[in-house]
């Protein structure tokens, strides 16, 4: 996937004028086509079975517009698209229902070419849900890449699909279960001031993918927001990437980091957003913080080159007995203390940098309100 080394929507015709001059093959993990698929039956299937083969394999792109001889770009020609909007609909829409399980997290991004020419890129990721079965006019077959291009699965190649799937959304569970339980017993990134905790994981598929290393340089990490708060008393590289903070209690402890791991895995703590003195929770304060640090962590996410989709998950620890704090001018109703000390929302799936943390993040408040015997968010924003 990392074909421009640049997040897709920074790329431009010295971008694609590059990988032709450069004569970069078509291999597992790129595809030349001089025309876009049609929209027609044939059309359709065919593009079904190029962006399912690059998500049951390694991911990829497939590039409209460029020419090519024995898989080797030979030059530039664009397509005329006279309404890109309805084009990606189309594919959009095709991906929802032409293919089982839908494929997600699929972009496409147009490139100004000549006149009203573009060269269309999609990047396709290595999907979490594979493998995915092209279902169109009776066609019911699964579909994979390798250095000659497309083929058909056979029973040994779902075999292992089916258990990579399951293996990385195990690992992905798992690293989230085991960091929780770390900084529920003490043994977070560094010492940690007493009371409830705001933990927040951003977790992109490819943190596990073999020797996965991100570019942590100065310029890339250096601005990384904390959860809860605008200051920052130190920042520094450490074993597992680089961490910001906030220090107290004369420098012994922290009440807030981001941890940002060395395959881009993002970790944020906070204690003073939950308000650990009276125990309650201020909804809307908890929730504009949280909304703000997701957003400026996808955002660094794309600084440090980490590929979507994203799994994100919150979590409160140390909160049982907590109450929930609603503000006025809101719906009164009885709410009830939450009786558990750990409550960790499942995780969330991010297809692309352009989610907002608002509509992302529904869900887990949701939980939060359902927790206290509130009906959730619907009522609550009334």
């Amino acid at each position: 996937m990392e074909l421009f080394g640049k997040p897709l929507s920074e790329v431009s015709i010295d971008d694609i004028e590059t990988i032709v001059r450069d004569k970069i093959p078509e291999s597992r993990a790129v595809d030349y086509k001089l025309e876009v698929h049609p929209g027609t039956d044939a059309g359709n299937k065919e593009f079904l079975k190029d962006i399912s083969a690059f998500a049951n394999t390694v991911g990829g792109h497939l590039i409209y517009g460029v020419d090519e001889k024995e898989a080797i770009p030979t030059g530039i020609k664009g397509v005329e698209v006279d309404d890109f909007d309805k084009l990606k609909l189309r594919f959009e829409n095709l991906l929802r229902t032409g293919v089982d399980p839908p494929i997600r997290g699929v972009n496409f991004h147009p490139v100004d070419f000549k006149g009203s020419k573009k060269v269309i890129v999609v990047q396709v990721p290595k999907s979490v849900a594979r493998p995915h079965v092209v279902k169109i006019k009776k066609h019911f077959k699964f579909y994979g890449r390798n250095s000659g291009g497309v083929h058909m699965l056979e029973v040994d190649d779902l075999r292992r699909a089916f258990l990579a799937s399951e293996t990385l959304a195990t690992r992905i569970r798992s690293f989230r279960n085991d960091r929780i339980a770390r900084i529920a017993s003490g043994q977070a990134h560094m010492p940690i001031q007493p009371g409830a905790k705001t933990v927040l994981h951003l977790i992109p598929e490819s943190a596990f993918e073999l020797g996965k290393n991100c570019d942590l340089n100065k310029n890339s990490v250096s601005n990384v927001k904390l959860m809860g708060t605008e200051y920052c008393t130190g920042r520094r590289y450490n074993y597992d990437g680089f961490i910001s903070y906030l220090m107290v209690a004369q420098g012994r402890e922290a009440s807030c980091y981001t941890q940002v791991f060395h395959n881009g895995i993002i970790e944020a703590l906070d204690v003073d957003l939950l308000s650990h003195g009276n125990n309650e929770i201020h909804l809307s304060y908890l929730k504009q913080e949280v909304v703000q640090a997701f957003d400026s962590f996808i955002s660094t996410m794309s600084s440090i080159d980490v590929g979507f989709p994203v799994w994100a998950g919150m979590s409160l620890l140390g909160v049982k007995g907590y109450k929930l704090n609603l503000g006025q001018n809101r719906p009164s109703q009885r709410l009830y203390p939450i009786d558990r000390d750990e409550m960790i929302m499942p995780e969330i799936f991010i297809e692309h940098s352009g989610i907002s943390g608002k509509d992302m993040l529904r869900a887990s408040f949701d939980l939060i309100l359902n927790a206290c015997g509130h009906e959730g968010m619907a009522v609550y924003e009334k």
